[in-house]
């Protein structure tokens, strides 16, 4: 990093610029910032004077125009330097000075810049700079310009570099502190083009800079004088002014076109429109399989333009490539369907990706199989929507079309559906299903069609009809359901055949519960009523509940199993509720007997009680009291998200760069995590890690998870591990189930994609108050104080070691969702460092104290390049000079162009 300090030998080797005019006769000046001759051929092999020379002619030069024969790329990597004719000071090591001197050294180095009557002098070893020439003591050695800065920096360096190694650097470097060459960068980063008014020229705002540069330069070389010798040290003080603020401002200009979210980097590295994609509302297809979509006829002509036209070459339909393409483009105008059959059997052999904004997980971009439609929407299969979060209701995805052989085969191994069966987050099953399908197993299942309650054998059980139907749907391996099957049943019928049976069964079960519970909540015909949902005595029972003078008393009441069971009784749309198909008997309770206790923006609860029902109607003074529910929920959504957002990708540079090996199964390390496992839940989130076991290794499973309840084990982490990439044995028997090597990525996603929807689902509780008995300051939580929560968890560690802030963390999600344990802990090993150095990869980490770096900074300590866009970027800048690394990361491949394996 040092080497950005050196620029005069960067500049050494590369042609000259030497007038500011860019065009010259129709054509780009041979001498300017947009010279051909400079910076190569703005047509691939092709000259200036526009004979194209071909690719065999490669690096040569045309004998005519003097253009080098070379691709038009070299536009974008090609630099250039102009020449000054007065040295001006370096602006990063004038940053420098500034950054590590303070205010004095600021003050004198300005003092010695801009003014001309200001001078340095030696007296006794000791350096001054006072504000005028007129009262200098007689004998003294007097310094000027250039020469006095230099000598002021080099006195500054010598005092304090034996206490300061810092500025023992900047004493190494002295001979960097001016400039005598200004870098060009290639053109086709700086673009300029031709304006709607004739000779009228629009040019990125850089070129301005160069041209102020280059017009100084020639107003000084026009008038043919020797800096040096020049007599009237005004004039040279004037020129040296202007000079040094334009490249200043040059340099400002170029930190603030990289940093910010419009920058070079970010702006690049963000979502963008591209070519064969589109978009379109999505509508569910309970007839597609579930590796299929439907794409509209009309998007799909669009998007397979060429490959339709070298259809209807094939077939003698026409005979220029040409033609075929007009004739897609006429049929896609006059919205004709001629090419229907055409593009059936062309789809028969594509894939796509779609994919729902919000992006949060990886689950968000998911592969299929294509079908057309005449339909002017996407249609998806209904167990597609949990790991989009897609619903219907005016939604939108985006199509992406793969365009080479590889990526097509790599849609086809990686992102189909049915490879992605499984939640990263928490191994469960993300293809889950919902609703009506619930229903219609739950009311097949629990003998609801009086047509379906003959008993029959099935597998030498007896049972009834529809419980037979049911269990056709399942393996044939599978043993007997003989029971009501809700949602929650449902969902341990299917996460139980994923583990034991592979992908494809799991595929085929899906896809008949999806059929067989449509069908039958289809015919079973459920519908809603306001005059049934009217409860008997509901007058009575609402009088019971607030009977008593205590609030906790009413609260206990209204929440009570006691009331919940009174409304199954009695509430005619139970099956709704009791299946899991939809809503919950707090709702029920809200719309029927009343809404309850609500609370206040501040999460207290209000000890008013709403007594009223929704069915019955509420006084306006409860509509009032209402009313903070809807506010505060519109509210939290509208203020958090981004606060979310921001975090997620924090955390996703963060992790960036922690990848799980791929030929290393075992590091060796001896290091253990000590986890003490509180519940079930967190017993469950550890499925399949690597525990000590007397003198042995062996692996938490589904069948032992349990015994560990209670007990405190010691497991193999990351945290831990001492390969650069983390081995199995570290990681867990989790890496099967993901079809990718960056773990770090997937552990941020699992916290981000959870931090996400959390927040926008806090508007759907309308603030009505959830609480217990246990409960005494009268306080719910909210899902909002756990994002500030995790936000401080994530920044500040308050002297806590890896140990507490695993444990930490993981509780606050686990709160809300479940999330693998090893999802936290390889965060966590991203935290930790040393000098620069990451702790878990030190040979002497035993006896070095990780220092805990907040996720707002781990990105500059992961990529020079992202914590350029990302930081203040003066700033890392200097960071980078002061602190020289590799930075090796996977973005910076990505940013760099380098290919990644």
């Amino acid at each position: 990093m040092p080497k950005l300090l050196d620029y005069n030998s960067f500049c050494e080797n590369l042609q000259e610029v030497k007038t500011f005019k860019i065009m010259d006769k129709k054509k780009f000046h041979p001498e300017g910032s947009f010279s051909e001759q400079i910076f190569g051929p703005l047509k691939n092999y092709t000259c200036q004077c526009g004979i194209y020379h071909g690719v065999s002619k490669d690096g040569s030069q045309c004998d005519s125009c003097k253009v080098d024969i070379v691709n038009s790329a070299e536009r974008r990597r090609r630099f250039a330097k102009i020449k000054l004719p007065i040295q001006v000071v370096n602006p990063i090591f004038y940053d420098l000075l500034v950054t590590q001197g303070g205010t004095d050294v600021k003050d004198s180095l300005d003092l010695l810049m801009k003014n001309e009557n200001s001078c340095l002098y030696f007296d006794d070893d000791s350096c001054v700079t006072p504000s005028s020439k007129e009262n200098l003591p007689e004998g003294v050695r007097i310094y000027e310009a250039h020469e006095a800065i230099y000598r002021l920096v080099e006195k500054i360096c010598s005092n304090v570099m034996d206490e300061l190694p810092i500025w023992k650097f900047i004493y190494e470097n002295i001979d960097k502190l001016f400039l005598s060459e200004i870098l060009v960068l290639p053109p086709d980063l700086r673009p300029a083009a031709k304006g709607v008014e004739r000779n009228n020229q629009i040019v990125d705002s850089i070129n301005r800079y160069y041209v102020q540069i280059l017009t100084r330069k020639e107003i000084l070389t026009g008038v043919d004088f020797n800096i040096s010798n020049l007599a009237n040290k005004t004039l040279l003080y004037d020129h040296f002014k202007q000079l040094q603020r334009d490249v200043k401002d040059l340099y400002d200009h170029i930190l603030g076109k990289i940093s910010k979210k419009e920058g070079l980097i970010r702006g690049n590295i963000l979502g963008k429109r591209i070519d064969f994609s589109g978009r379109g509302i999505i509508i569910p297809d309970p007839t597609l399989d579930l590796d299929y979509c439907s794409i509209p006829y009309l998007m799909f002509l669009e998007l397979f333009k060429l490959q339709i036209a070298k259809k209807l070459l094939d077939i003698d339909r026409f005979r220029l490539l040409n033609k075929a393409i007009e004739f897609v483009n006429k049929c896609i105008n006059s919205k004709s369907t001629v090419l229907y059959r055409i593009c059936e059997d062309l789809a028969k052999n594509e894939v796509c990706l779609l994919n729902r904004q919000p992006s949060l997980h990886r689950l968000g971009m998911i592969g299929f199989r294509i079908k057309i439609s005449v339909d002017k929407v996407i249609k998806i299969h209904p167990l597609a929507c949990p790991g989009f979060n897609a619903d219907f209701d005016g939604d939108q995805m985006a199509v992406y079309i793969p365009v080479t052989k590889e990526s097509k085969q790599e849609v086809i191994d990686k992102f189909l559906m049915s490879e992605n069966l499984i939640n990263p987050s928490d191994e469960s099953l993300i293809a889950t299903p919902s609703q009506d399908i619930i229903l219609g197993i739950y009311m097949l299942t629990a003998d609801k069609f009086e047509n379906l309650l003959n008993k029959v054998k099935y597998k030498d059980e007896i049972l009834t009809e529809g419980k037979a139907i049911f269990n056709t749907c399942l393996p044939d391996e599978y043993p007997v359901v003989n029971k009501p099957v809700g949602k929650k049943e449902l969902l341990f019928i299917l996460n139980d055949i994923n583990r034991k049976f592979d992908k494809n069964v799991t595929s085929e079960t899906l896809d008949k519960v999806k059929n067989v519970g449509f069908k039958y909540s289809t015919i079973y015909g459920s519908t809603l009523s306001l005059l049934s949902c009217q409860l008997p005595e509901a007058k009575k029972i609402r009088n019971h509940l607030y009977s008593s003078d205590d609030i906790r008393i009413q609260l206990a009441k209204v929440s009570s199993k006691e009331t919940e069971n009174l409304l199954k009784e009695n509430f005619e749309y139970s099956h709704l509720i009791e299946s899991g198909a939809r809503g919950s008997w707090d709702q029920v309770r809200q719309i029927v007997l009343t809404r309850g206790f609500i609370s206040n923006f501040h999460g207290q609860i209000l000890p008013t009680p709403i007594k009223n029902s929704l069915l019955v109607g509420l006084t306006p003074e409860e509509f009032f009291n209402s009313t903070y529910g809807c506010r505060k929920g519109l509210l939290d959504v509208a203020l958090n998200t981004g606060t979310s957002g921001y975090l997620s990708r924090k955390l996703i540079f963060t992790c960036t760069n922690l990848q799980l090996s791929q030929t290393e199964t075992d590091c060796g390390t001896e290091d253990l995590l000590e986890v003490y496992v509180n519940t079930e839940k967190k017993a469950k989130m550890l499925i399949g890690r690597y525990y000590k076991d007397g003198n042995d290794l062996s692996i938490i499973t589904y069948g032992n998870h349990r015994d560990f309840v209670g007990e405190t084990i010691f497991i193999r982490s990351p945290i831990l591990c001492k390969n650069e990439f983390i081995c199995t044995k570290c990681y867990g028997e989790l890496y099967k189930q993901l079809n990718s090597k960056f773990i770090g990525i997937i552990a941020a996603q699992a916290l981000g994609e959870c931090n996400t929807q959390l927040i926008l689902r806090t508007f759907h509780t309308s603030g009505v108050a959830v609480t217990s008995e246990e409960n005494v300051d009268m306080k719910q939580m909210d899902i909002v104080g756990d994002l500030s929560t995790v936000s401080k968890l994530l920044h500040k560690f308050d002297n806590k070691n890896y140990k507490d802030i695993v444990n930490d963390i993981f509780e606050v999600y686990n709160n809300n969702r479940s999330i693998h344990h090893v999802h936290f802990e390889c965060v966590v090993s991203q935290l930790m460092w040393v000098d620069h150095k990451k702790w878990r990869l030190l040979e002497n980490r035993d006896s070095a104290t990780p220092t805990y770096h907040s996720v707002q900074t781990v990105p500059s300590y992961e990529s020079w390049l992202l914590g350029l866009a990302f930081s203040n970027p003066k700033r890392h800048l200097l960071k980078g000079i002061l602190n020289p690394g590799s930075y090796t990361g996977v973005m910076d491949k990505i940013l760099l162009g380098e290919k990644i394996r």
